[in-house]
This record gives C-alpha cells, sequence and structure tokens, in this order.
C-alpha cells in the first residue's frame, strides 16, 4: 500500500468537531447488479457474528457486519471515521456529550425506514465486547427527532468514537427495532435483516454464507447480484478451485502455494492491508537484573533483525514496520525504520557489558503457522550473541500463560489488533505480563483524562516518541494474506479498508463483462 494512499485515511477523524461527507460522492450506480461471485475463504462465520449486538474482537466477524449491517460511521476509503449512517456528529468539550444527526431515507432489507428509535434501541441491546463498559459510562441514550440521536455520559469518554470502530466493537452498527423484536435474538441470528448493501440468503455454519444484493442500499446499488462465501479449510483446495473456475477468489495463499500462485498463469495474487502490526515484546525489561532493562540492549536486539528478509519469506508483500499504529491513524506519528545493522548490534552490546552476548530467557512465537517467522528472529539473535530459548504452544495454552501472568521475565510476539493507537496502547499497558515506565504511566494517565482533541493528541505522540526511543518493544513487519484472484474478478477487490481484511466494501467488488 503506497504511503500516500494510506495517508489519505487520516482525513476525517474523530478530532473533528464536526464532521461530514459530501453527498455528492454518493452516487447511484445505473447498472442493476449481475452475476454471481464466488470466494473459497479460510475461516468459517458464527451466528454471532451474524448480529450486530454480539459483535466481538476476531476481525473476520466485521466481513458480515460491512456484508449485511451498516454503522453510523466506519473505516472506508475516506478515512477511518467515514459517515455511513449517520451524515455528521458534534462532541461537547467536556466529551460527555455525543450528537448524531442521520441519514434521511434509509431503508433496511425488509422496507422499514431507519431512524433514530433503531439506533437507540441497538445501543441499549449490545452484548458483546465492551458492552458494559460503555453502557457503565452512559447516563442515557435518546432520539431527540427522528433523525437525531443523543448519547449523554455520566463522565468525559473522549474515547467513545474509538470504541465504535472495527477491531473494537460493533456498538453502532445498527439492527432494525420493530424485526428484532418481533423475531427475537435467536430469530434474528437465523435471519438478519439489516441496512447494507446485502441481504440475508443463507447461512449453513461451517459450509457458507450467502447474500445477494440490495437494491435500495443508500451508498450505491451493489455492482454483483449474489456473494457466496464457502469455507474451504485446506489451501490446496482453495487454490485449486480458483484454478478450475469454481471459485473467483482464494484466500490465505502462503509457503508454496503463493509460489504455485505466482506461477499459474491467469491469476493474480493481491493482498488486503494488513492491520496487524507484529512486535516482539520483551517483558524481562522490567526486571532491573535482567540484561533487557538496558536500553541499549534492546536497541540491539532490534537492530539484529532483517526485517525485510523476514517479510519477504513470511510475510509475502509485507515489509518492516516501526511502530505498532496503523498507518491511517490521525493520532499515529512515523518514526524511521529500524536498519539491519547486526555489527551495530554487537558494539551496542559490548557496550552494555556483554561483549560475547548473554542467555535472553524463553522467547514464545505465536501460534502455529507462525512459529518458523519467530524461529528466524531467534536466528538473528544468535547471530549477535542473544541466546533465547523458543517454546512452541498452541494458541489457548499461550494465550492461557500470558493472562495468567506466568510470562513476566519471557519475550513473546505480540499482535495488538486495536483500530487506533489509543487502543493497541491501553492493551498493550494492561496487566499480565505488560508494564509501563513511570514517566510514560504518568502521562497515559493524563491522556486517558484530558478531553481536548490537541491535548490529547500532543500527549499521545511524546508517548509514542518515548517508547519508540527506549525500544520498549521491537516493531517487526505486518502481516499479509495473499489471495488467488481469478480472471472474472475486475481491478482489485481489496481496496483501502483498514481493518478489514477481504473484499469490502462489497457494494463496489465487480466482475468482468
Amino acid at each position: 500500500m503506497k504511503t500516500g494512499r494510506i495517508k489519505r485515511l487520516a482525513k476525517l477523524t474523530f478530532l473533528a468537531i464536526l464532521v461530514t461527507l459530501p453527498f455528492s460522492s454518493l452516487q447511484v450506480s445505473a447498472a442493476p447488479p449481475a452475476g454471481v461471485l464466488k470466494q473459497a475463504i479460510h475461516w468459517s462465520f458464527s451466528s454471532d457474528w451474524l448480529d450486530p449486538a454480539f459483535g466481538t474482537f476476531p476481525l473476520p466477524a466485521y466481513h458480515p457486519m460491512y456484508l449485511f449491517h451498516d454503522a453510523l460511521f466506519k473505516p472506508m476509503a475516506q478515512g477511518l471515521y467515514t459517515p455511513s449512517l449517520a451524515e455528521s456528529w458534534t462532541i461537547s468539550p467536556d466529551a460527555r456529550v455525543y450528537d448524531f444527526k442521520l441519514r434521511r431515507g434509509v431503508k433496511f432489507h425488509n422496507g422499514d425506514p431507519l431512524t433514530a428509535e433503531d439506533v437507540v434501541f441497538s445501543f441499549m441491546r449490545y452484548k458483546g465486547s465492551l458492552a458494559k463498559a460503555i453502557h457503565g459510562k452512559m447516563e442515557k441514550a435518546e432520539a431527540v427527532n427522528p433523525y437525531s440521536v443523543r448519547v449523554r455520559f455520566k463522565e468525559p469518554f473522549p474515547e467513545f468514537l474509538e470504541y465504535l470502530l472495527p477491531g473494537a466493537t460493533t456498538f453502532a452498527w445498527i439492527a432494525p427495532k420493530k424485526y428484532v423484536e418481533k423475531v427475537g435474538d435467536a430469530g434474528f441470528k437465523k435471519h438478519p435483516i439489516g441496512a447494507g448493501p446485502y441481504k440475508f440468503v443463507e447461512h449453513v455454519p461451517g459450509v457458507k454464507l450467502v447474500g445477494e444484493a440490495f437494491e435500495e442500499y443508500w451508498r450505491k446499488v451493489p455492482h454483483v447480484k449474489r456473494l457466496e462465501f464457502y469455507n474451504i479449510p485446506e489451501p490446496a483446495t482453495r487454490l485449486a478451485m480458483v484454478k478450475r473456475g469454481e471459485a473467483d477468489i482464494a484466500t490465505l495463499m502462503q509457503g508454496v502455494y503463493y509460489e504455485d500462485l505466482k506461477k499459474t498463469q491467469g491469476l493474480r495474487m493481491l493482498a488486503p492491508w494488513s492491520p496487524v502490526r507484529w512486535v516482539a515484546y520483551l517483558a524481562a525489561q522490567w526486571d532491573p537484573k535482567s540484561p533487557w532493562a538496558d536500553p541499549r540492549v534492546r536497541m540491539a536486539a532490534s537492530l539484529a533483525i532483517d526485517r525485510q528478509t523476514l517479510a519477504d519469506v513470511h510475510m509475502p508483500g509485507c515489509g518492516p514496520v516501526s511502530s505498532v499504529a496503523l498507518e491511517g491513524d490521525p493520532m499515529a506519528v512515523d518514526f524511521p525504520s529500524y536498519p539491519y545493522d547486526p555489527e551495530k548490534a554487537k558494539k551496542l552490546l559490548a557496550e552494555a557489558g556483554y561483549p560475547k552476548g548473554f542467555e535472553g530467557g524463553k522467547f514464545y512465537p505465536y501460534e502455529g503457522g507462525y512459529w518458523p517467522y519467530g524461529e528466524q528472529i531467534a536466528t538473528y539473535w544468535k547471530a549477535v550473541g542473544i541466546s533465547v530459548e523458543t517454546v512452541l504452544l498452541d494458541k489457548p495454552a499461550l494465550l492461557a500463560m500470558r493472562q495468567g501472568g506466568k510470562m513476566k521475565g519471557s519475550i513473546f510476539i505480540d499482535n495488538p489488533t486495536s483500530p487506533t493507537i489509543g487502543g493497541r496502547l491501553s492493551t498493550m499497558f494492561s496487566g499480565g505480563s505488560y508494564g509501563n515506565y513511570p514517566d510514560i504511566q504518568a502521562l497515559w494517565d493524563q491522556y486517558r483524562q484530558e478531553t481536548s482533541p490537541q491535548g490529547r493528541k500532543d500527549l499521545i505522540t511524546r508517548i509514542q516518541k518515548m517508547i519508540y526511543e527506549r525500544t520498549m518493544w521491537i516493531p517487526l513487519t505486518s502481516t499479509n494474506s495473499p489471495a488467488a484472484i481469478g480472471p472474472r474478478v475486475k481491478g482489485n477487490p481489496y481496496k483501502i479498508q483498514p481493518l478489514i481484511w477481504f473484499t469490502a466494501p462489497f457494494e463496489d467488488v465487480e466482475l468482468v463483462n
């Protein structure tokens, strides 16, 4: 993804007191939808993911949100906070009152108009991640009029809009009040009704998900009549389906399948923009007796890693990253990339008192398919004298150990996936095997209380700079998920969609005539 294109995502942000989207950009397609596009995907859909009230953190959960539903705002090509069902919003100076002006003329798939009552109902019905945190702060949500919603909080809540982005919650994805009350939660999951570009047709758990174009979608008429997603766990089968024309797109082509794809005439390799930034977290840095407590040692470990080669081998098409923040985040700070300089790494280790290197402790790479990625990092460290004991655990065991606080003196690879730098730092500063420095913690506490947009920007900028200067963790690469694209797919269906992995917005996907 070119930097210039990514930076355009920062144009719209919750820092603006009034956010609007010109109506002229909402052009309605004249041609009726036509054709069927089939995708062979490597994951299955939970029934909970079909209902905005039960939205959870996994990024694939937002796939059906973009397909069947719509939100007050959502990540689109125009920015992380692109107005959708809400044309605009205002925030009170004390960040306690949020007013949303709704778009008129929006319909749900059953023909019911979308009004403020549906928004308030969806807010209060939400049961997914962070529901208690949001509802606990909320004083009142009310429909001021049919197209205006006001949310009042008991205390300043400057992060509220961040909580509404994919990767945090589905709190602001709206369901029809009357229909839900009629069919109940169980009935809604069996046949969801939304305000998105596609109507629900069929869901067979673990097998497939099917949608049909909703021609009255407010943004535009979708190009493709029918979208079908098939859960095919084996990458060889997915690739074979595209080669035979049984599917138009096959996701997650890695290793030998990636090489096969590159050699296959008539197929293209494309990849979505990754929302994942891998970092090596050095939990032992909080022990003053550990070599990792010395920032020179941490910088040496960073300089020892050839990130570009690491990406080329394990994440084709990706490159080095220098921060956990997404480049499109308006609160993120750009930093120079860390060079690959093993000689300087050895010199820093000598200056820190370790001319012959040291034993760095236990190292836990991320689970399963990413173990070779971690093992290559361990090899780079070994080359400059840092020896680690690599321990391979599956994901449940890894997460259980971290949550149980059993990795305080260890090193592990992490991938915070919150939508904003504030959310990602909140994850990194939380309990378990994480920690913080007193001066950074003091700024972080101040940031959490600050309500002015500029004040928050200044504070989080200072925090990011201090993290970078101390090599508090070692940024590595982004994650890639190359896909096989068949000849019937027009252009690039993987448009600029921060936080969304695969082919969204669906209404923009086209087939060759």
